[in-house]
């Protein structure tokens, strides 16, 4: 039996990279508890720790829940069923079920280590540089919000498809180093956003506002909290921090130039923040591209009759976004022949690795379009009705995809929605966009899943129930 609890007190042991550039090379120390952390690079380490964490596990930015968002509509489709991604693209989740359980173990774990590195900065006890010191403060605080926010993703609902959020369930908070036998309880769905919201607020004064390629800076931390207050319903202040990234953050939005190509490069423009993988480091046949692939698992190719991939094709000569459909429908590819979508085509010919994009300038400028949207829109989720500021926010988008564009005056819920599909699939945004604004989706199963089933979200772990007869499972399973 697992026992995650053990992950978020880490005392037995601590597995870091002790390389320059997370992920490059082998790990090679052993940290068995925050008392080792003592110098600058003792934390960069531990910084590096959490990714290598998360690389070495399922269901997570390395593997499948990269794909979570996308695989649940029927945008995607299986060509050749090789019995993986079922469970999350049927709806099949169970309290004894696969993927549930694989979350649930690395994000906590991830999470053990960064409180470890946290509480070792906190005891006074990390020599160098003070503001080297905060900056590492900052990075881990907010890997600590962006780790709560995926676990609130996956096993708690959107604050805005619930009437009461302070009388919903939350998740259990990790924000110390617990003793290994600690069993701890949920917390209600408003005081988890609050405390993600927070992880974001605090980690920001620490940061810097460069950094190395796959470390946190200001500007991804502030793109974050932006997001977890679109989710949290707080959409004036979801709109301020979009802005400031989009107006202040010095990122360039990719074009009809280099669009395609960007999708193979490392740090390429728009990118904000990414989870980098190498060809040590990488979940291999459970990474993206081997799910986006007639030559890998092939279990998540565009379905020709869904909204995204026509759309795509009626705009081929038009919509440089319809250059990531990849065609692997010859006949030589047999039951797995179909068309793929080309955000993950590997680096040097290989599929499983591509560094998966966390965090993009386009979303920044879509969080924007839906923030404003809904401050023109006070509680409505009617997809007709419009808001002319929003608009300016999918031109910016939509001028660099589309050739001979003209910009709208005005833009409805609808028309953001299918934005975030058309720019966004495959990177986990699909189904959380239409839940979140109170809107069905079908499955694969041609079936609808509504914004408030509770099948939106999984199953905690029954292990975990076992062990902490406390812990409240997630209605209905």
């Amino acid at each position: 039996m697992k026992k995650i609890y053990l992950a978020l007190g880490i005392a037995a042991s601590m597995m870091f990279s002790s390389c320059s550039d997370f992920l490059d090379q082998e790990p090679s120390i052993e940290l068995p508890t925050e008392s080792a952390i003592i110098t600058t690079s003792d934390l960069r380490n531990a910084v590096n720790g959490i990714a290598y964490v998360l690389t070495e596990s399922r269901m997570t930015y390395a593997s499948e829940f990269a794909l979570f968002a996308d695989t649940r509509c029927n945008d995607f489709k299986v060509t050749a069923d090789n019995n993986q991604l079922g469970e999350l693209r049927l709806y099949k989740y169970n309290s004894k079920g696969s993927f549930n359980d694989y979350a649930y173990f690395a994000f906590y774990q991830a999470l053990g280590n960064v409180n470890s590195a946290l509480k070792s900065i906190e005891n006074g006890q990390v020599e160098g540089d003070a503001a080297e010191i905060n900056d590492y403060k900052g990075q881990l605080l907010a890997w600590r919000g962006m780790l709560h926010f995926d676990l609130a993703r996956m096993f708690c609902h959107i604050p805005t498809t619930v009437e009461n959020p302070a009388s919903e369930l939350g998740l259990v908070l990790s924000d110390q180093v617990f003793d290994k036998d600690y069993k701890g309880t949920r917390t209600d769905l408003a005081s988890t956003y609050t405390f993600i919201i927070k992880q974001f607020t605090d980690a920001l004064p620490l940061l810097e506002k460069k950094s190395d390629n796959g470390y946190f800076n200001y500007y991804a931390a502030l793109g974050l909290r932006a997001r977890a207050y679109l989710y949290n319903g707080q959409y004036a202040e979801a709109l301020a921090d979009a802005k400031e990234v989009i107006g202040e953050g010095g990122f360039k939005m990719l074009n009809r130039d280099n669009y395609v190509e960007a999708w193979t490069k490392e740090k390429a423009d728009e990118t904000i923040l990414e989870f980098m993988q190498t060809d040590k480091y990488n979940q291999q046949r459970y990474a993206p591209g081997y799910y986006c692939d007639a030559d890998g698992y092939s279990e998540n190719a565009f379905n020709e009759e869904g909204y995204l991939y026509k759309y795509l094709v009626a705009n081929k000569d038009k919509d440089i976004r319809a250059g990531l459909i990849k065609d692997q429908s010859a006949a030589s590819y047999k039951k797995a022949a179909g068309f793929y979508p080309n955000k993950y085509p590997g680096r040097n010919g290989n599929l499983y690795v591509n560094n998966t994009k966390l965090l993009r300038l386009s979303e920044m400028y879509l969080i924007a379009a839906e923030a404003q949207w809904h401050l023109d829109n006070p509680g409505s989720y009617d997809l007709a009705k419009t808001s002319a500021k929003a608009a300016q926010y999918i031109n910016a988008i939509d001028k660099n995809r589309i050739a001979g564009y003209t910009d709208k005056t005005s833009v409805t819920l609808a028309d953001i929605l299918h934005e975030y599909e058309i720019e966004m699939f495959c990177e986990n945004q699909i189904t959380f966009a239409y839940w979140r604004n109170r809107q069905s989706v079908t499955n694969q199963a041609n079936q609808e899943v509504k914004y408030n089933d509770y099948n939106t979200i999984m199953a905690i772990p029954q292990s975990e129930i076992d062990y902490n007869k406390a812990l409240q499972q997630n209605p209905e399973y």
